[in-house]
């Protein structure tokens, strides 16, 4: 079996993904909100209108997303200098969304959004390798055999 091609791709997290970062959130806080003032029967949709505007307004201003380079040499993958093992944890076709768990102990995953129109002709190579098996000797540990478990066949009733 031929080793994935060695590909880089810059991520830049588009709006899309830092608009769900803020709606998410800002859901939830109104939900809360709007949940208590119902508790003291009071009307809720104003909570919602205005939690959710100053959630989203918020968590806009807060949030400063650098782009990252996501990049896969043949041996590991890294993200800007962080070296670590990458995941799909969601593959929509066009958009796919990585995991990258830092080899560093307790360090936090890095989640990178990334997008056809991001990466662009290098998209291909990307799904290619983020899906290919690691090399012979890699760092990154092949997942344990599954077990099985073997069920015996109902007998003879009696």
């Amino acid at each position: 079996m031929r080793a994935a091609p060695a590909v880089s791709v810059v991520c830049s997290r588009g709006g899309a993904w830092r608009g769900l970062h803020g709606l998410l959130p800002a859901l939830a806080a109104g939900t809360l909100c709007a949940w208590a003032l119902a508790h003291l029967k009071l009307p809720t949709w104003p909570a919602l209108i205005l939690s959710g505007l100053v959630g989203a307004l918020l968590r806009a201003r807060l949030e400063r997303t650098q782009p990252v380079t996501l990049g896969w040499d043949g041996e590991q993958w890294r993200a800007d200098d962080v070296a670590g093992t990458l995941s799909v944890m969601i593959d929509l076709g066009p958009w796919l969304l990585l995991r990258l768990q830092p080899a560093l102990p307790r360090a936090r995953p890095l989640w990178l959004p990334v997008s056809a129109a991001d990466a662009g002709p290098a998209f291909h190579a990307l799904r290619a390798a983020a899906y290919a098996r690691p090399p012979q000797g890699s760092a990154r540990a092949a997942p344990p055999p599954r077990r099985t478990r073997r069920v015996q066949p109902p007998g003879p009733a009696e």
